[in-house]
């Protein structure tokens, strides 16, 4: 059998976790080498490096300032709070006394920052259907960490997306803006109607605008118009072929993780609020959503925690209800549930197999100056999900959740920063029902 074939791959994924946690010595802290300067007043910040990165971008994300005492925690706060801008493939601090100044020297290098690339997907279902297309990405656009992506691509799902996120809107004080267009046609998943090879297509038009508060709290507000046509009133709200969807969100996040790409201390909570409309007929619905995040340092690991809740009222459409299937949003194997609200909650241990390293390919025969500290590193994780997707009337109970365990390999590379493989297994069904999965950057 095909799974059969699986089991040396987990089984070889088990040695490599449990050698992880026997290897576990090494320190979280980011070593600054600067102790003698702590207590002292900074005088001045010099940036290097940053070729096509705006120096203000980088100097948001500190609280250490000239004319303030230099705190050790504030520089590794400040530190991780620079590599989360995911501009950079390293960031160094030294202080330096010159001519009776304390300066702090900080050393970015920066990535390439231009991705033109083709991209495919293979469906999971049998028989497999592939779909592919082109991407372009630009990041760091006009040195203002700015990101514009657009996308086209056809097979099983067709359509087009262009998206423009602005973290700082120049000339402004902190405030945030993002654009999104696209259009989507796929197969609609709802479970009653899933083997039906029904298509629904989307065209979606959606506006954020936010203000960063501080360097943890951010709010916004957006807006978002949909047309959703059908070809069966099942796949609609409005029991006809189209849908007219006007929605509102309000919204605030305040996140105190260490790093965002791999966090491993601090907290992080979200919560927002969406009103929409269905403007062909006198249906309204909300949608309420909050995530919870804690991590607990451990050393060099990380215990992390998660409860997440998204219950929504009124006229859901079908095509907004969540519907749980394979190993998404709970990581298990076979699984099937759908509702228009939906809870969460997993755990997470986390630690390193190797610590983060960097290389240099002297030898590149051209852009030399984006293959300079290219960063490494190999982590492993053991999590347990538990879940359920509900409707209103419905009661939540032991028997009515979805469960998933398993364990992964976080590889930390460049670009890409973290892509984690998994393999999971449903408690209802034997080891040898493992779903294999991979996916960039870490699960919450």
């Amino acid at each position: 059998m095909l799974l059969n074939r699986y089991k040396p791959c987990a089984t070889a994924l088990f040695l490599i976790l449990l050698q992880g946690i026997l290897y576990m010595s090494a320190t979280a802290q980011v070593d600054l080498g600067i102790n003698e300067f702590i207590g002292e007043r900074l005088d001045e910040i010099r940036i290097i490096g940053n070729k096509t990165t705006s120096e203000e971008i980088i100097l948001r994300e500190m609280r250490t300032q000239p004319g303030k005492i230099i705190s050790n925690d504030d520089l590794n706060a400040d530190q991780l709070r620079i590599i989360g801008l995911d501009l950079f493939s390293r960031v160094q601090f030294k202080l330096k006394e010159i001519e009776g100044k304390r300066v702090l020297f900080v050393e970015v290098t920066e990535e390439w920052y231009i991705f033109p690339m083709p991209f495919w997907d293979i469906s999971a279902d049998v028989p497999h259907e592939i779909t592919y297309g082109f991407r372009y990405l630009q990041r760091n656009f006009r040195g203002r960490n700015e990101t514009f992506r657009s996308s086209l691509w056809g097979g099983e799902d067709r359509g087009f997306r262009f998206t423009h996120i602005t973290p700082w809107v120049q000339g402004t004080p902190s405030l945030t803006r993002s654009i999104d267009l696209r259009q989507i046609t796929r197969e609609s998943k709802n479970l009653d109607i899933k083997d039906l090879g029904l298509e629904s297509r989307e065209t979606m038009a959606q506006v954020y605008l936010g203000k960063r508060w501080s360097l943890e709290f951010t709010s916004w507000v957006g807006t978002r118009f949909r047309i959703v046509q059908g070809e069966d009133p099942r796949q609609l709200a409005s029991g006809g072929e189209i849908d007219r969807v006007q929605e509102a969100f309000i919204g605030a996040a305040w996140d105190g993780r260490d790093l965002r790409q791999l966090p491993r201390r601090g907290f992080y909570i979200d919560a927002w609020l969406n009103h929409g409309w269905l403007l062909n007929t006198a249906n309204r619905f909300q949608r309420f959503a909050v995530d919870c995040r804690k991590y607990f340092p451990i050393g060099a690991s990380a215990l992390c925690s998660r409860i997440s809740w998204n219950p929504g009222w009124g006229s859901i459409p079908p095509y907004d209800r969540v519907v749980i299937k394979e190993s998404s949003p709970i990581r298990s194997s076979r699984l099937s549930d759908e509702g228009k609200s939906f809870l969460l909650a997993s755990m997470e241990f986390r630690f390193d197999i190797f610590d983060l390293k960097y290389f240099t390919w002297h030898g590149a025969p051209v852009f030399k100056s984006h293959f300079r500290n290219l960063k490494y590193g190999l982590a492993a994780e053991l999590f347990i999900d538990v879940g359920d997707a509900y409707s209103n009337g419905e009661t939540i109970g032991v028997q009515s959740l979805q469960w998933g365990y398993g364990a992964g390999l976080l590889l930390r590379v460049p670009y890409a920063d973290v892509i984690r493989i998994e393999s999971s297994w449903n408690p209802d069904y034997s080891l040898a029902d493992v779903h294999f999965s991979w996916k960039i950057g870490v699960s919450f």
